[in-house]
């Protein structure tokens, strides 16, 4: 599982530096944007899923550090739009883009 673990953080350092190297260039970066609040959002929820899942029942409990993340972090897939709305926006950008490379 830890692998796993930052295999994730790795891609959302990734795509974040990606994101601001477009955005230093002047241009918009919608497309990148959207791409990393789905993967960031996506990969601490993992982690905090699996901590979840790990503790089983303490996991719910005051107890432990990972009931106030689970609240906290649940909210990341919804701010600034769902996770599903930017998947639907970064598709209809590729397919509007046809065959070209859309990178």
């Amino acid at each position: 599982m830890r692998w796993s673990v930052r295999l994730g953080f790795h891609q959302s350092r990734l795509v974040i530096w990606h994101t601001a190297w477009v955005l230093d260039r002047g241009e918009r970066g919608t497309h990148e944007s959207s791409m990393a609040k789905v993967i960031c959002s996506e990969a601490i929820w993992r982690v905090v899923d699996r901590s979840m899942q790990i503790l089983g029942g303490l996991g719910i409990t005051d107890d432990t550090i990972v009931a106030r993340l689970f609240r906290d972090i649940r909210p990341f897939r919804i701010y600034d739009g769902p996770s599903e709305v930017h998947r639907w926006s970064i598709a209809r950008r590729v397919l509007r883009a046809g065959t070209a490379t859309f990178a």
